[in-house]
């Protein structure tokens, strides 16, 4: 059984397949405010994991259109962001068991999300209700998210452990980072959107070969 006394998670590629929404909203907006879109599935696992605005940035730059047009499709998708957030989603496999184990077994559990806060919140009590995390803290927008040391600062500012006790699990390159900056492990999910971080090395890094093996992670 899993020997961190307390695990946060990132939530898009780590707890929940978000892309099928998350690509539905952009097509959307971009349709409707008649730019070219029409992006696809790997080119939305590329945009996301530094939050909604370098996301559309990336979604411009993929179409050669100026930042002129961010502040209207900014304004659009964001509308959509809070309105359609579970018609696609799903959880991957494994996640509801393993989170019923890790809380039967004390271990006391978060979120730390890029999305904005109010989405965050709202999706992760539409999937896991509302007493399976004790913080769910999102993007503010105060200018701080991951990988700022701040970001994950918020969080464990409110754990009275040390940082060798607390474990960070994520998908992507941004997670590791972020981890790292604040000074605690991290764990790696097999079904990530961000492939590029399986090529990291580094000794406090865990790569996952199930989601369920967080149970076996040895903290201290």
């Amino acid at each position: 059984m899993a020997k961190y006394k307390h695990i946060i998670f990132d939530l898009d590629g780590t707890l929940l397949d978000t892309i099928p929404d998350l690509l539905f909203n952009l097509n959307r907006t971009f349709k409707e405010l008649g730019l070219p879109g029409g992006f696809n599935s790997e080119e939305m696992a590329s945009f996301i994991g530094s939050g909604k605005d370098e996301q559309i940035r990336r979604a411009l730059k993929a179409r050669w259109l100026k930042e002129s047009h961010f502040a209207d499709v900014n304004a659009l998708l964001t509308k959509y962001y809070a309105q359609n957030t579970d018609s696609y989603t799903k959880v991957f496999p494994g996640v509801n068991e393993t989170l019923e184990a890790l809380k039967k077994a004390g271990v006391k559990l978060y979120v730390a999300t890029n999305k904005p806060e109010n989405v965050a919140k709202d999706v992760v009590k539409r999937f896991f209700g509302e007493d399976t995390f004790l913080i769910v803290r999102g993007d503010k927008g105060d200018g701080i998210i991951k990988p700022n040391p701040k970001f994950l600062g918020s969080v464990t500012k409110a754990i009275e452990d040390p940082l060798d006790t607390i474990l960070f699990v994520g998908d992507s390159h941004v997670d590791f980072l972020s981890a790292k900056n604040a000074g605690m492990n991290a764990a790696i999910v097999p079904h990530g959107y961000d492939k590029n971080v399986l090529l990291l090395s580094d000794k406090g890094l865990h790569f996952l070969k199930n989601f369920k093996d967080i149970l076996l992670l040895e903290g201290k």
